[in-house]
């Protein structure tokens, strides 16, 4: 290896420690409240060093949701490999986002709470064309299934494979936010001596979120079942 390749091996290896150590700080305290600093200390660089990477603790966001996307992604090509139909691979979406969210819930978090800065305008970075092109492969992934059930006869034909799947996508977070919020707040063992136990809140805490989420997502395709 020459002396060039090893340089560059080891700024892409930094990157990538520094990437590392920015969605665990992101993760744990909130994109909006992070600091470049923190980011240099976790990866035992200095600050000045840190800038050498990146320009601003914007473009490191960026590029730590692009690897979110890209870990997601693989999420779903595995559920995909497991599929024999193609109803399976669409009932594998929602499969593999609830065990993204079981497995993940940091990088499950930073990539549905983007707090940081909402009119950044990213299209300065030299790698916003590649997190864009990821984004585009992760809805591409998602409206597959979509588009071969329509070819299929499964669905309608009038089917439009993103409203779907943004149908699917935002429902699922609904239903993943509530189970979060279920879990952090409504336990039935916190309203003893408080509220009754089969009071509405503390039924709130015995219920199936999972199987809320998949109960959804086959109501939400049976409404564009095709009707032979």
């Amino acid at each position: 290896m020459g002396i060039h390749e090893r340089k560059e091996r080891e700024r892409e290896q930094r990157k990538k420690t520094i990437l590392d150590c920015s969605m665990r700080i992101f993760m744990h305290k909130g994109i909006a409240t992070a600091t470049m600093d923190e980011i240099a200390e976790c990866a035992e660089l200095s600050k000045a060093t840190l800038y050498l990477y990146f320009k601003s603790k914007d473009e490191i966001v960026f590029q730590a949701i692009g690897c979110v996307i890209e870990n997601f992604t693989a999420y779903i090509e595995n559920e995909y490999a497991g599929a024999n139909s193609v109803q399976e691979k669409m009932r594998g979406i929602g499969e593999a986002y609830l065990r993204f969210y079981r497995e993940n819930y940091g990088q499950y978090v930073l990539f549905n709470s983007q707090d940081s800065a909402t009119h950044v305008d990213y299209s300065k970075y030299e790698f916003y064309s590649e997190v864009l092109q990821k984004s585009n492969r992760l809805w591409q992934l998602i409206c597959e299934p979509i588009i071969e059930a329509v070819q299929a006869g499964y669905l309608r034909a009038d089917t439009n494979a993103i409203e779907l799947a943004l149908t699917l996508w935002g429902a699922s977070n609904g239903i993943l936010n509530l189970m979060s919020h279920v879990d952090s707040t409504h336990r039935k063992e916190d309203f003893a001596g408080y509220i009754e136990q089969d009071s509405y809140l503390a039924q709130m805490s015995t219920l199936d979120y999972e199987k809320m989420l998949r109960n959804l997502w086959e109501a939400a395709i049976s409404q564009y079942r095709a009707i032979n």
